[in-house]
């Protein structure tokens, strides 16, 4: 190591106590370095005395540890994660407003480590990573092979429903019945893009498309499968079924606030009329707008069959009848093997891959239309909403 090194790293007290001088010794320290570095020509053992007194002093940062090993920062990281590069401890730095540590290392250890044992560790890496990507290929291979033996599975229960309903019924009921079920697997779809979209970044806006394009076919399907004789179309009011929007203006805010009123609902709803009223409050209510069409499909010849579908009434209400000409429900169930409303499981998205459902929906749909009317002139573009 050169003076002008050491000399950043040791204080001048520090190496007048390894001399063992009086610290009190009028001497500057480029003086004392030289005392120092005479010592560590001409006495061998002095340099490892040194280390041995002085080793968070002396310990060897990232850069030069890598220089010193003729490594990279990658090989220098996964040696430490490895245990074959000791950690002396860790020191910190500052960074866009971040205190962040990094390891030192004992300067005996860096120095005692050769290219042989260089040599040595990085072939271990090398045949360790063939033998990763060996069983990971195995692996892969065993996961392709499971995955067609599910799809296999799930395509001879589809093809044994398929023959379960034609066994019952018309070809009419089983093209209801095809639509039904693959419209089941595209809104699970829509779901699961709507789930990916809030968790990813690169890919959000993509998602978000593809979760729309599913919300699409749901609701196309919904307005063909509506016109079946297999279709019971009712209606579910919660309690509080419409949106208000609201914004007071600044007299009747102020009252609000004088008034100590919990927030400004509980104003309105005691002050309803003055703030309607108003020129200046803004208040608006879209009614029914939590509201929802239920669409069940069932018949009699199958009577434990159900598939149950719901689309908002801001969506609905240019399809469907008005509600006071359907039968009203009190509340909305989602149950059964046929229940939509929820994300896929992992298993499902192997044996229901989005391109099969996309492919499956679309020839359900066109054999269905066959049978009635294209519904409605609406293209759809704007169901999207859940």
């Amino acid at each position: 190591m050169e003076a002008q090194q050491l000399n950043r790293m040791l204080t001048k007290a520090q190496i007048l106590a390894f001399l063992g001088l009086d610290h009190k010794l009028k001497e500057s320290k480029e003086q004392v370095m030289e005392r120092l570095m005479k010592l560590i020509d001409e006495d061998a053992t002095a340099w490892q005395r040194l280390l041995e007194m002085y080793p968070e002093e002396l310990a060897v940062e990232p850069v030069e540890a890598q220089t010193l090993l003729q490594c990279t920062l990658l090989e220098r990281r996964r040696w430490i994660e490895e245990g074959k590069l000791p950690v002396l401890t860790h020191r910190q730095f500052r960074k866009a407003g971040r205190t962040l540590d990094y390891p030192v290392h004992d300067r005996r250890v860096i120095l005692a480590i050769t290219q042989k044992d260089v040599a040595k560790w990085r072939g271990e890496h090398t045949t360790r990573t063939k033998q990763n990507r060996h069983a990971g290929s195995q692996k892969s291979a065993e996961s392709r092979k499971e995955h067609q033996r599910l799809r296999k599975e799930q395509q001879d229960a589809w093809q044994a429903l398929i023959m379960q309903w034609q066994s019952h019924g018309s070809a009419g009921l089983v093209a209801t019945l095809e639509l039904a079920y693959w419209t089941v697997w595209s809104s699970r779809w829509a779901k699961e893009n709507q789930l990916k979209s809030r968790r990813a970044t690169k890919y959000a806006t993509r998602y978000l498309e593809q979760k729309n394009t599913w919300y699409q076919h749901k609701n196309k399907a919904m307005r063909l499968l509506a016109q079946t004789p297999y279709a019971r179309l009712s209606f579910y009011r919660p309690p509080e079924p419409h949106k208000i929007s609201l914004h007071l203006c600044k007299t009747h805010y102020e009252e609000k606030r004088e008034g100590y009123y919990e927030n400004i609902w509980e104003y309105l709803s005691l002050n309803t009329q003055e703030v309607k009223a108003c020129l200046r409050c803004l208040y608006t209510k879209e009614k029914d707008y939590y509201s929802l069409y239920l669409l069940e499909i069932q018949t009699e010849a199958i009577p434990d069959l159900v598939f149950s579908f719901h689309m908002p009434y801001p969506l609905g209400q240019k399809h469907f009848p008005a509600p006071s000409t359907l039968p009203r429900v009190a509340h909305v169930e989602q149950e059964g093997v046929f229940r939509f409303g929820r994300t896929l499981y992992e298993v499902e998205k192997i044996t229901h891959r989005e391109k099969d459902v996309q492919t499956r929906f679309e020839e359900a749909l066109s054999r269905l239309q066959a049978y009635y009317p294209a519904p409605g002139t609406g293209n759809g573009t704007n169901d999207t909403q859940q």
